[in-house]
């Protein structure tokens, strides 16, 4: 199937510990997600991205997985699952799921029986080494009977699966990645694929989709591996949609994904546009400063290489690993990032409650989240009880932040409200074929962006002047007839 399927598709990330508590147990569920599927597709969305509700220890906000073929009871059942995705089929979205591929929860069966002592059929599962004593290089030792150590691939806690090693600096115990012993790795994801489509998922986020095969350094071997279990799985399931964690096209293209993430990464344009502050490499370009020439020679790259491979840029308002845009910009500014996000090409993901200005707020960490707890607190639906909306419960798994005053029940009321702008913007975009056409061309003078769609032009004015434009605006974030003020953008039909 081609990729062009996936042209129109605008997606919706949710954390679901915080979205919506369906049996006032203080943690949001999957039966939460399904009563508030109405509410995503109100704006405009017809697709969902959930982070992982697997059964998890939960040492890494559930990226530590301990069975992959199971909804952890935190969040409900199988069953919760699959009404889920029913229900979102017949509101005609698509339900895209968490892929975790390059390693399992320490406490996962399938690694526990790789660490027994005697060899056995999960032995070359996940990456063991041949001594006890070699800790170097990430290994972790002393935990378990079998003489060697095992390999993480973030946590201490997340064992890595064995797809194998590019360079192999110990041959006694490292396997290339085209010994078949590695393809039991590949097999195995290849099933939990399978498991989730049948039961009605509709494609994956892969989790650091780049960390399969390990002394890797161009990722050619990882893109093999890619290649290969993408060639089986799209003979069976055709119309499945991988978007990666890779934040590099180039290679996450070559592998065969759909999309790739521009992530909120120091060295690209997303960063440098929008997030960049004192604490990274000074001010955003949207607030005056940074490296335009830098930004701008990323940003058509990036989007040159998507058209050329027939593939997107998944472009975000953040995610769940992420503080939130919010943090960065005021609501005028926010209106300027939104009317970019929507009108390039590619797929925009939207983080849940970013539409409300939702803000990070500096959370001791639970599950794992460390800096990133403050950006997964609970949705706020509306202001009638002390559980806005999302529960009844007093005492909330991670705490309401005071400073989040906006509920989705007070910006429907506010037409000003950035909600309303998100839903218009949505809604413009279903209507114009040109913005989710691949092309877009890109220029600037004297801070005064220009991206071309076709027949239709976004201007983005981030000098301190007002810049002067001919064409009637469709849509902009302040009154603008024929002048743009600083940090306003306007969509025009070109002549």
């Amino acid at each position: 199937m081609s990729k062009k399927i996936f042209h129109n598709m605008i997606a919706y990330e949710i954390y679901p510990t915080s979205f919506s508590d369906s049996n006032n147990d203080g943690i949001g569920d999957l039966n939460g997600i399904t009563s508030k599927l109405e509410y995503i597709q109100g704006m405009g969305f017809n697709a969902i991205w959930l982070n992982p509700f697997y059964r998890s220890p939960f040492k890494d906000g559930g990226y530590d997985v301990e069975d992959f073929f199971d909804v952890d009871p935190r969040f409900g059942t199988m069953n919760d699952f699959r009404r889920l995705a029913k229900k979102a089929h017949k509101l005609g979205i698509r339900v895209l799921v968490d892929l975790v591929a390059g390693h399992a929860s320490a406490d996962n069966p399938d690694f526990l029986k790789s660490a027994e002592a005697e060899r056995n059929e999960n032995s070359d599962l996940f990456i063991w080494n041949d001594n006890p004593w070699d800790k170097d290089n990430g290994l972790i030792s002393g935990m378990y009977d079998r003489h060697g150590c095992y390999m993480v691939n973030f946590f201490a806690h997340q064992p890595a699966f064995n797809y194998g090693f590019s360079r192999i600096d110990h041959p006694s115990w490292q396997l290339s990645y085209k010994d078949k012993r590695t393809f039991i790795a590949r097999e195995y994801m290849l099933k939990v694929m399978r498991y989730w489509l049948d039961s009605g998922a509709d494609g994956f986020r892969v989790d650091m989709a780049d960390s399969l095969v390990k002394n890797d350094d161009d990722k050619t071997a990882t893109i093999e591996v890619w290649r290969w279990m993408f060639r089986k799985i799209r003979k069976e399931y055709p119309d499945v949609f991988f978007v990666s964690e890779w934040s590099y096209p180039e290679r996450s293209f070559a592998a065969g994904f759909d999309a790739d993430f521009v992530l909120d990464h120091w060295d690209n344009f997303y960063h440098r546009f929008f997030r960049s502050d004192a604490s990274t490499r000074g001010t955003s370009i949207i607030n005056g400063k940074n490296d335009v020439k830098f930004a701008l020679k990323d940003m058509r790259e990036r989007f040159a290489e998507a058209e050329k491979n027939n593939s997107y840029l998944a472009l975000i308002s953040g995610n769940h690993d992420t503080w939130r845009i919010a943090n960065y910009l005021d609501h005028e500014q926010l209106k300027v990032f939104y009317m970019f996000l929507f009108t390039m090409p590619g797929i925009p993901f939207i983080y849940y409650g970013d539409e409300l200005e939702m803000k990070t707020t500096d959370l001791t960490s639970k599950d794992g989240g460390y800096q990133r707890t403050g950006s997964r607190t609970p949705m706020i639906w509306d202001d009638a009880s002390s559980g806005h909306g999302f529960t009844l419960n007093k005492d909330p798994y991670l705490p309401f932040d005071p400073q989040n005053t906006i509920s989705v029940s007070r910006a429907m009321k506010d037409k000003d409200s950035l909600y309303h702008f998100i839903r218009e913007l949505i809604s413009l975009r279903k209507s114009i074929k040109d913005l989710t056409d691949p092309h877009v061309k890109i220029g600037e003078r004297n801070r005064v962006f220009f991206f071309d769609r076709r027949r239709y032009r976004l201007i983005a004015n981030m000098s301190d002047k007002e810049y002067r434009f001919k064409g009637e605006a469709m849509i902009s974030t302040v009154p603008a007839d024929d002048k743009l003020p600083p940090g306003a953008a306007v969509l025009i039909k070109k002549k």
